[in-house]
């Protein structure tokens, strides 16, 4: 038994539609601080989007220079796992938009439990 479930985009909406809570105590100087983005929107994190993996000897990687292609084992239309600090997320779909390699978020993923 799996402990994630799937969300769809209205439940990923509908966690940013509602306004934040109002915090407990008020800020030293609320001019500096937008009183709509809670203090962990400017908190950073890791994004993984795994494109794909290959295998090869070290030999052929040390023979490598500029310009060498390595080829992965996933494909345009392909999906693939969106992690943010190690924890998947999210599964996407590889795709090419205007010239550029991109990741279409098509699942979010909700943990239940740990």
């Amino acid at each position: 038994m799996s402990d994630e479930e799937v969300m769809n985009n209205d439940d990923v909406d509908d966690m940013f539609d509602s306004p934040p809570d109002e915090p407990e105590s008020p800020a030293a100087d609320s001019s500096e601080i937008d009183e709509n983005v809670p203090a962990v929107h400017g908190v950073g994190l890791e994004v993984s989007a795994i494109l794909g993996t290959a295998q090869m000897p070290v030999s052929q990687l040390l023979k490598m220079g500029r310009g060498a292609v390595v080829e992965l084992d996933k494909y345009i239309g392909d999906t693939i796992d969106i992690s943010i600090n190690d924890q998947m997320i999210a599964r996407g779909e590889v795709m090419i938009k205007e010239d550029r390699l991109c990741v279409e978020i098509i699942e979010m993923i909700k943990r239940t439990g740990d």
